[in-house]
């Protein structure tokens, strides 16, 4: 029998169940439902916004969950949201924090480095739900929500300077992540300690090393599954060692488990 993960379907726009993956080198975003709450500590910043009902989010401090539209999540950062069957936008972020703090000054609430209710969520529900009914390609896709993003924030609040030299650790660790490029050879190769680009590291990512690297690894999942290999074979070609630590990877990270992408993907168009 085919691996599931092996055939993607283009849905007719009528269908209220279908759902979109986006998968660029910059960003990720997935738009559609969730069969079961999210137990995040990703590897990104994350937008999520819902285009139905109010959803549902709750940290580990606090007593009672919190209804909203939207939030805005740093790198790392963990949380459980309840989607509560809705229709919603989870767009992963860059990895600098460029989008992040724009968004964030858009929060008209707000929990230390988390915010909620964004002033323009009505406006993102409609990028979202105009993305999610069109047959936009790739190219397209990202330069209208680049588009988006960028009006929808305070272009004065911008993330820290980015240092060119973890600027070139990350283009080493996505250029070779099946590799397994050694802490030692990454700073070697910008003329740092070990401790000294681990530091520098989480200060302009907001996650360690080894955090970003499964992070790229599992969007590289993601693009060799877009193109026809099943799962346990796409995990392996992006660098894991076996598909329970792919698993485990994924969710860690995207608060869901492999097999609930699985049960959706017939009604997925993926965008590579």
């Amino acid at each position: 029998m085919a691996d599931p993960l092996d055939t993607i379907n283009a849905l007719d726009a009528s269908d209220t169940n279908r759902s979109q993956l986006y998968l660029w080198q910059q960003r990720t975003l997935f738009i559609g439902r969730f069969e079961e709450p999210l137990e995040l500590a990703q590897g990104a910043a994350t937008l999520t916004i819902s285009l139905d009902q109010p959803i549902t989010f709750k940290t580990k401090d606090m007593s009672e969950p919190i209804h909203c539209q939207s939030l805005i999540l740093p790198p790392g950062f963990s949380v459980t949201i309840d989607t509560q069957h809705a229709r919603v936008a989870n767009c992963h972020l860059d990895v600098l924090g460029h989008d992040y703090y724009r968004l964030f000054s858009c929060a008209q609430n707000s929990l230390g480095v988390l915010g909620y209710a964004l002033n323009t969520e009505v406006e993102l529900a409609h990028c979202f739900t105009h993305m999610l009914n069109s047959k936009m390609n790739s190219r397209e896709a990202f330069t209208y929500l680049e588009t988006q993003l960028e009006k929808s924030g305070d272009a004065s609040l911008v993330s820290p300077s980015t240092d060119k030299r973890i600027l070139h650790v990350i283009e080493l660790i996505q250029n070779a992540a099946t590799e397994n490029v050694s802490g030692e050879a990454l700073a070697r190769s910008v003329n740092l300690s070990i401790p000294r680009l681990a530091q520098l590291f989480k200060q302009q990512t907001g996650i360690p090393i080894r955090k970003y690297r499964l992070w790229h690894r599992l969007y590289l999942t993601a693009q060799n599954v877009g193109k026809g290999q099943s799962l346990t074979d796409a995990a392996i070609a992006a660098g894991f060692t076996d598909s329970s630590h792919f698993a485990h990877t994924f969710r860690a990270m995207l608060g869901m488990t492999p097999s609930h992408i699985l049960s959706q993907v017939k009604n997925t168009r993926i965008i590579i």
